[in-house]
């Protein structure tokens, strides 16, 4: 006991039957043994470091969060010094309880803390509602009997019970058309139903009358609570509450169900009659809820759920569980026995949830333990550790097969971006080839991920503000003064730095920037040369001719500017041009406009000469790799020879890229290589 030092008063705290805890900065810093036996936890200590609101349902009695309420009570017991008042809690399994608290303001250790006891009032409460109910029906039968006798006694007797009569016969109209009702005799054998009760059961008036409401009775709806409303209603009770029942074909609905037992003079039941409400557009929306936070194979929350708690609850700490090569098995054994190894990970995880620890499913094979309150990283750590090199969640027998499964963890603790810091300390503790890694910002791959968001931060603000800009480099013809550009695209950052696709390309793609930044390009290359008496050439790779979006806009601008007999489309190559089929359809399309097209890089990687026959395009630009080193390396002149030979006896025209010295470029002549480009000749300059 850190707060209450004196040995007897510790003595009498821990040994009170009353439960009894201390507040500190909103959260529980000490409690009692009575306390933790109310609330069914293992030991009071899973109860430090939480926020009352977090042994209690989401709201109170008033509409209030618990939240918000306990935040309140304690501010208004600051105010005042001591405050009483009534309290929903509920225990580890879910049990609400109602409790008349007591909070006191208490200066402890030269501190303001608050001291509160409590008492379960449950009993106490039905008991006073049981009373409340009897004076009530006592009441209303001595007003309906001074009533009668009223009018009996009045020269117009007949006048006014007739009207008794007529408004009674109203209000059974109103009822009958607002709510769904039904009646039975004593035994429950229905012997009235109203057209709403027909329409929502599906069943005619004539096959409901003479029935046990057995006939619309849900299998998920159990014995036991059917048996519990029965002897409430024949005890002279009125029942209250929501049942599931079923349709005639077969689907669900929910009723809010009122059954009040009709009593004669000598008070006796003679009927039952049962008013309902349909919930079922309610429960639906909750079922969707449900869906929408729940993973469909493991019944486990899911990653929605996940981010919506690190909100709610307090100091949160998460740890991310992967199992090792679960795809092998998938791909081994089938979907089937992967499903099952899942299903029983999940249950063995739920034996290690507590107060202040809850499990999710995240993905296919990665697992969620979110902690908080007083559990520490290092607890934490601790109990991911007990749970991956336990032999219980190391051996798993499916049918005739067994499994030996392996696991690696990542884990983090500052409540800011938890769970991108619990996936990068999962990522790393799989490159490192560790079991459990703990989040530390100086991890190589965070640094990376830092760097990623700053790059697509830069690249949006490049797009909003007119800062993707386009670079020119000249390709210059070896047998005259001609030349035509090649656009590039470059991105200016808010300091001014100019950066090449190399740096920012792939990233782009990821952050899906890039299909608006190839837009941006083809507009302002269009624009630039429309006026201009030079050819230009501008790149396309395969995502761009796949994105219909991209090739209709660059269709709708070249004839806007009419610029097409003026472009080369160079796509970059890769291993997808001959698996992609539409690349010849797109060259087709852009022949018929006028526009030249050339493969890009060609000569390394992924290069056939076969695919380049049947896309007939128009010109090879040879790799920059083959060309930069020609002057030292024998057989890379020899490969580029064999090229440009090729190239043309197709009659495709050839491209020399990275002639970077006179050595390079005299070569690249003597080879007939039709075009040459590279720093030798131009560097690239801002198109404006």
């Amino acid at each position: 006991m850190a707060f209450i030092t004196d040995d007897y008063y510790r003595d009498l705290f821990e040994n009170a039957p009353t439960p009894m805890f201390i507040i500190d900065d909103g959260l529980i810093v000490e409690a009692n043994d009575a306390m933790a036996k109310v609330f069914k936890v293992k030991s009071k200590e899973e109860m430090y470091k939480l926020h009352p609101s977090q042994l209690s349902p989401k709201y109170q009695a008033d509409g209030k969060t618990s939240e918000e309420k306990a935040d309140e009570l304690l501010a208004k017991c600051l105010k005042q010094g001591f405050i009483q008042f009534e309290w929903l809690h509920k225990d580890l399994e879910n049990k609400e309880f109602l409790v008349e608290v007591t909070v006191k303001s208490v200066i402890i250790n030269q501190k303001q803390m608050f001291y509160a006891t409590f008492r379960d009032i449950t009993k106490e409460k039905d008991y006073e509602k049981n009373l409340l109910k009897k004076n009530e029906k006592l009441e209303n039968k001595n007003k309906y009997f001074a009533e009668i006798n009223k009018i009996l006694k009045t020269d117009h007797q007949w006048e006014q019970l007739i009207d008794k009569i007529f408004l009674l016969e109203e209000f059974r109209k109103a009822l009958d058309e607002s709510s769904i009702v039904s009646k039975t005799d004593r035994k429950g054998i229905i012997t009235y139903v109203n057209d709403n009760f027909c329409k929502i059961s599906g069943y005619e008036r004539e096959e409901l009358l003479g029935q046990s409401h057995n006939i619309i009775r849900h299998p998920n709806t159990k014995k036991e609570f059917f048996k519990n409303l029965w002897e409430k209603i024949t005890n002279k009770e009125v029942f209250k509450g929501i049942i599931e029942n079923r349709k005639k074909n077969g689907d669900s609905y929910f009723v809010d169900t009122t059954i009040v037992p009709i009593l004669n003079k000598n008070d006796e039941i003679v009927e039952f009659i049962g008013i309902r409400n349909d919930l079922t557009a309610v429960f639906e929306k909750d079922k969707l809820i449900y869906e929408q936070f729940t993973d469909d194979l493991t019944s486990l929350p899911n990653r929605q759920r996940l981010l919506d708690d690190i909100k709610k609850l307090v100091n949160p700490k998460l740890a991310l569980i992967n199992i090792d090569r679960f795809k092998d098995i998938n791909d081994a054994y089938g979907f089937e026995i992967g499903d099952k190894i899942l299903k029983t990970l999940s249950i063995r995880l739920i034996q290690y949830k507590s107060t202040n620890l809850k499990v999710y499913r995240l993905s296919g094979d990665v697992f969620g333990l979110l902690a908080y309150g007083n559990i520490s990283e290092k607890e934490l750590l601790k109990t991911t550790d007990s749970i991956i090199h336990n032999p219980l969640f190391q051996k798993y027998i499916v049918g005739d097969y067994e499994f030996d499964i392996s696991y690696t963890a990542g884990i983090a603790g500052h409540e800011d971006k938890l769970l991108t810091q619990a996936e990068v300390a999962l990522q790393w503790a799989k490159q490192t080839h560790k079991d459990i890694v703990l989040f530390d910002e100086n991890m190589p791959a965070y640094k990376e991920l830092r760097e990623n968001i700053e790059l697509t931060k830069q690249i949006k603000n490049a797009i909003e503000n007119d800062n993707i800009l386009i670079y020119g480099q000249k390709i210059v013809c070896n047998t005259s003064s001609d030349y035509k550009y090649e656009t590039l695209m470059r991105l200016k950052l808010e300091d001014g730095t100019i950066v090449s696709p190399f740096k920012f390309l792939n990233h782009a793609k990821k952050a899906r920037l890039y299909p608006l930044m190839t837009r941006i390009v083809i507009d302002k290359a269009c624009n630039y040369f429309k006026d201009k008496d030079e050819e230009f050439s501008i790149n396309l790779m395969i995502e761009d001719i796949k994105d219909r979006k991209t090739i209709d806009y660059l269709v709708s601008k070249l004839k806007e500017t009419n610029t097409a007999h003026k472009l080369t489309l160079e796509i970059v190559e890769s291993e997808e041009i001959e698996k992609f089929e539409e690349v010849g359809e797109f060259i087709k399309e852009m022949h018929k406009l006028g526009c030249k097209v050339a493969i890009d890089d060609f000569g390394t990687g992924y290069s056939n000469f076969e695919y380049i026959i049947q896309l007939k395009v128009d010109i090879l630009k040879i790799d920059g790799s083959l060309i930069k080193n020609i002057h030292i390396n024998d057989n890379l002149r020899l490969t580029v020879s064999t090229i440009v030979n090729f190239a043309k006896v197709l009659n495709i025209q050839t491209v020399a890229e990275f002639i970077h010295n006179k050595e390079v470029d005299d070569i690249v002549k003597s080879l007939k290589i039709d075009y040459s480009q590279g720093f030798y000749h131009h560097e690239p300059e801002l198109l404006n």
